[in-house]
């Protein structure tokens, strides 16, 4: 009351106040970041190992194990994860929800740095990394050229293109893939060094020896001081050759060129990438976990043009850009609240018939909106779709509390003619209903603070949203909305004598809707009070009859997105060979060319085989050679007449029948997917706790079995593949000492002869002319190391210089071992994902659960249910709490408003009204019960009771003007009925173009919408037979007295009188 009185007082103040939000709002919003999710900090830290050559067991037992034991005592750590590969080995620490991630990373790297002289001596140097769950890159820059060879594409890329966007703000790294990486090559003759006596270890040393520079002191010359430097390193490929290995007996020296050949080449290419079809170069552009999308890549975009460094002829482009989605996704909420507020305006323009109050009343969007911006500005929040569509849900509510304002100024306008205190009395009479609705609706959502994990941080952004609006409405409503009124609304007469005579025809038209409406109403209120058993009866049916539709409504996470993409993942017969996998790579995709239109394909981008340098092969997908990753980039959902799993669905059997014994897996969907899924590739995650493999096979066939006779599963792919084969190289420790020959030097010959000394005992070569460092390898010859033969045949020296083969200190074995070892909670752990189709999550995890309960485990092995399923399951379970707090918090909120228990109680049978609706519409519209449409019943009940509240009021300050219960029941109820038809279908019409769920990202909010907007109509349609009934039956089972206010009776003392039957 207050407020109004300063504001009416004030009013230029109050136009100030105003204007300054307005300017302050735009600002804010220019400056307000654009992504497509809030900041999610998932708290997740990762430790990368690479040791060069070592089987996933052995990095398992010596680096995985001993790490994993380390970090897990660190405080705050809920659970470790892990996997082994060839050379590879990471450990993911995940921290309880709320930790510092930076002092627990510090931790980790503490507790690494305690063990670190126990790990095995050739492992590199352990990094750790903030685990950034979604992983996607935000950018594809393809690197191209007809003049450049893809060994110096490959030395563009990673010399000179990825340092420069590395130092873009916010970028976390630009991983280079595809091409070949320079290296200048010894090749060595083995039948050359058995003749010299030499062994592959001795030319290593010789060269490394022979390649240096070390300070050698100063020396002082007259008035100078020289510093000097011992310089040998090589400036050119062909001094190499020259290096001397040995000096025989005779005395001659043995060179290099003696033994073999050297050539300014490439490394062993083991990473194949194509663009379109085409072998190329490009760069994965990661940004930092907290960073911004839209902003890096418009960095990206800006930076690209002005890179130094590029010659003539390479063309630099962007392959996939991930801030288009969130673009598009924006600009798509954006305009569905612009409709929204269009529409609200229409109602409230066709029940007040008149164009003053209606422009009024949706001042209250814009000026809301634009605070809102304001406080997420100042609180350094982004603009998102949970905050933007916080806002679009607001649209229709934000106006409530204005129409029920305006609406009662212009009812006392109308019959006194004191404009000052006709106004103050009306905002005396609301203003209790008006604060008690905005604090319903705002109070249901303070139970969302209590869910947990990732829907958590999804959708608290989303209501602190909606809170700010709706706060902001309500001083707009007792602030602006009577100032504005005092200024320019007239008495409806007056304000129709001024109308044209079309639109006055169209006035009256309107008025007469409304008022037979009215009698309508009246006459059907009536009749249900005089037979409210009959009232009763309906609800409960209808109540219950909503309850049988619920088995039909399915349930799952969140509603599946249109991001534009999908994923093939190809797995051949482990052990083939990268250019084999290559092959039936392009097949692949000339199939998806040929079968997805040009109208609705954008770009197909492969990676085959892993890459072999740094930590970016730690985040690569693929486990070997024979696996490859096909992204298939599709035009945005407009331009196209399907959607992407129509068209995965649409080419999955023509690609999966083109090679026998070849696995593809289907994946659809980007960042939102990954998001949502908590970094699962997969909706549905099922893992197999168990140590022994051979058990565990067989365990992975039943539960593979399982997940193919459940309906509504698809791309059933278990993460441990068939065991790649493997030769066991066993050195007889005995001979091998008598000949004064080590494990360590058997070891390195081993390596050194068939992949080189590359990374594991670097010789560096700097390029003269660019300053660039490659590495010098020595390997055997490529002729020399095709067969297990030239195997045995690698060539050792004992200490006498004397040659021996392999074969003679040590057994070949062939054996089988697995390509990747997982881990999880200190167990071996394997993953057996899939994607549900045309089938509700929900169902599917009990059909699963029901399935797996009946299976005979070996000792040791157990099942559970993770990814999305685990998600929904942990969320549902809050948003349930969320609903009964929510519950007890509106009650307790009205109690205090209206001082009573019985009010709040009456008004609590709104409630479950708006249950139906939901039911029905999801039904209807064949939308799942998830967390987007929970978050939509919640808001659903602040949202109804508002209605109750405004019937409930009125008719108690009837009562208190001496009105006998029926005739308070009857008037309360008539003279509500405007403001709650205006209010709902304001809401209803409002939210409507999100409802209907057209455009890029408008899947996420859909339902949300949906649940309100089916609620919402149901439940105003009962409540206002309901509440009224119930008024009525508790009054007369329970009759109350109420005091008279000596205002409404003009008298100066306050008088107790009963309540008249």
């Amino acid at each position: 009351m207050w407020l109004t009185l300063l504001a009416l007082r004030n009013r230029i103040g109050i136009l100030m106040l105003s204007l300054a939000f307005v300017v302050l709002g735009i600002t804010s919003l220019q400056r307000l970041p654009v992504d497509l999710f809030p900041q999610i900090q998932v708290p997740v830290a990762f430790v990368g190992v690479i040791y060069k050559g070592a089987p996933p067991l052995d990095i398992e037992q010596s680096v995985v194990y001993p790490i994993e034991k380390a970090v897990s005592s660190a405080s705050n750590v809920e659970h470790v994860e892990s996997f082994s590969k060839q050379g590879l080995g990471a450990v993911q620490i995940w921290f309880n929800w709320g930790a510092n991630l930076d002092v627990g990373q510090m931790e980790v790297m503490q507790r690494i740095t305690q063990i670190l002289n126990s790990l095995p001596p050739g492992i590199l140097q352990p990094f750790i990394v903030k685990f950034d769950v979604s992983n996607i890159p935000v950018s594809v820059v393809s690197v191209s050229s007809d003049e450049l060879d893809e060994r110096a594409l490959y030395d563009l890329a990673y010399n000179t293109i990825a340092p420069q966007i590395e130092q873009i703000a916010d970028v976390a790294a630009a991983t280079v893939e595809g091409g070949k990486i320079r290296q200048i090559n010894i090749n060595l003759d083995p039948a050359l060094l058995s003749a010299r006596g030499l062994s592959i270890l001795d030319v290593v040393k010789s060269v490394k020896a022979s390649n240096l520079i070390l300070p050698s002191g100063d020396i002082k010359a007259g008035n100078l001081d020289y510093n000097v430097f011992t310089n040998n390193q090589f400036r050119t490929v062909a001094p190499i050759q020259d290096v001397i290995v040995k000096v025989n007996q005779q005395g001659n020296a043995v060179r290099v060129r003696d033994v073999g050949t050297v050539t300014d080449s490439s490394d062993i290419q083991t990473n194949i990438v194509h663009t379109d079809g085409a072998r190329s170069v490009f760069l994965r552009v990661n940004k930092q976990p907290l960073a911004n999308t839209v902003a890096v890549v418009d960095a990206l975009r800006a930076a690209l043009p002005q890179m130094f460094g590029i010659p003539e002829g390479v063309n630099l482009g962007i392959s996939f850009d991930q801030s288009l989605y969130i673009r598009q996704s924006i600009r798509n909420l954006v305009e569905q609240a612009f409709h929204g507020a269009l529409l609200a305006a229409a109602v409230i323009l066709i029940f007040l018939r008149n164009l003053t109050s209606t422009l009024i009343i949706s001042v209250a969007i814009p000026l809301s909106m634009l605070v809102t911006f304001v406080v997420l500005y100042f609180t350094d929040q982004t603009l998102n779709v949970f905050t933007l569509g916080g806002l679009a849900l607001g649209i229709g509510r934000l106006v409530d509390d204005s129409i029920v304002e305006l609406e009662n100024i212009q009812r006392h306008i109308n019959t006194n003619s004191n404009r000052w205190s006709g106004i103050l009395d009306a905002a005396r009479e609301v203003a209790m209903p008006i604060f008690a609705s905005t604090v319903t609706t705002v109070v249901v959502f303070l139970p969302m603070f209590f869910i947990v994990g990732i829907a958590r941080l999804l959708l608290i952004p989303l209501t602190v949203t909606i809170a700010i609006a709706l706060f902001t409405s309500f001083f707009v409503s007792r602030t602006v909305t009577p100032a504005l009124c005092y200024k320019f609304l007239k008495p409806e007469q007056e304000a129709q004598r001024a109308l044209s005579s079309w639109l006055r025809a169209m006035m009256e038209w309107s008025r007469n809707r409304y008022e037979s409406l009215d009698r309508s109403y009246e006459h059907s209120l009536q009749w249900v009070l005089a037979h409210r058993k009959i009232l009763i009866c309906t609800v409960l049916l209808i109540f219950l009859g909503s309850l049988m539709l619920v088995p039909l409504i399915g349930t799952e996470f969140l509603p599946v997105s249109d991001e534009s993409q999908f994923r093939i993942v190809l797995r051949a017969p482990v052990g083939q060979r990268v250019e084999k996998t290559e092959q039936q790579v392009s097949e692949v995709e000339r199939v998806l060319r040929a079968n997805i239109p040009t109208t609705e394909l954008a770009t197909i981008v492969s990676s085959t085989g892993v890459l072999s340098q740094g930590r970016s092969s730690l985040f690569n997908p693929n486990t070997g050679p024979h696996t490859s990753s096909i992204q298939v980039y599709l035009m945005e959902p407009a331009k196209r007449t399907r959607t992407q799993v129509e068209i995965m669905n649409d080419v999955r059997p023509k690609v999966t029948k083109l090679f026998p014994g070849v696995s593809m897996y289907f994946d659809p969907g980007g960042l939102v997917k990954r998001v949502t899924s908590f970094g699962s590739q997969k909706a549905v995650d099922v893992e197999i706790y168990g140590h022994d493999f051979e058990k565990a096979r067989e365990v992975i066939a039943q539960v593979k079995e399982i997940m193919e006779q459940t309906p509504g599963l698809a791309d059933i792919e278990p993460s441990r593949e068939e065991n790649y084969p493997e030769v066991n190289v066993t050195v007889d420790r005995e001979k091998a000492a008598l000949l004064g020959i080590t494990e360590t030097d058997v070891a390195n010959a081993v390596l050194f002869s068939l992949n080189g000394n590359g990374q594991t005992d670097p010789i560096i070569y700097t390029d003269p002319q660019s300053g660039n460092e490659y590495f010098i390898s020595a390997w055997l010859a490529e002729e020399h190391r095709k067969s297990l033969t030239d195997l045995e045949n690698i060539l050792l020296t004992t200490k006498a210089g004397e040659p021996v083969l392999l074969k003679n200190v040590a057994s070949l074995k062939l054996n089988a071992g697995p390509v990747k070892v997982d881990r999880k909670h200190f167990q071996r752990v394997i993953h057996i994902t899939a994607n549900p189709i045309n089938r509700a999550l929900g169902d599917i995890a009990k059909d699963l659960e029901s399935a797996f309960a009946k299976l005979q485990l070996p000792a040791g092995f157990s099942i559970k249910l993770a990814g999305q399923i685990q998600q929904q399951r942990e969320t549902f379970e809050g948003l349930q709490f969320a609903i009964v707090l929510a519950l007890m918090l509106v009650y307790m909120v009205m109690a205090a408003q209206f001082k009573s228990l019985i009010d709040p109680f009456i008004i609590m049978f709104a409630v479950p009204m708006g249950f139906p609706g939901v039911i029905l519409i999801l039904f209807l519209t064949d939308t799942t019960l998830s967390t987007s449409s929970m978050m939509g019943i919640i808001m659903m009940f602040g949202i109804v009771v508002s209605n109750g509240v405004l019937l409930v009021d009125y008719t108690n300050v009837l009562r208190r003007r001496g009105e006998p219960l029926h005739r308070a029941v009857m008037t309360g109820a008539r003279t509500r009925l405007r403001p709650i038809l205006m209010t709902s279908l304001a809401t209803v019409f409002g939210l409507l173009p999100m409802a209907i769920g057209l455009g890029t990202g408008a899947e996420t909010n859909a339902p949300l919408a949906r649940a309100v907007v089916g609620g919402l109509s149901v439940s105003t349609l009962l409540t206002l037979f309901l509440v009224p009934t119930m008024y009525v039956i508790l009054e007369e089972r329970f009759p109350r007295r109420f005091e008279v206010a000596p205002s409404e009776q003009g008298s100066a003392s306050r008088e107790t009188i009963p309540d008249p039957k």
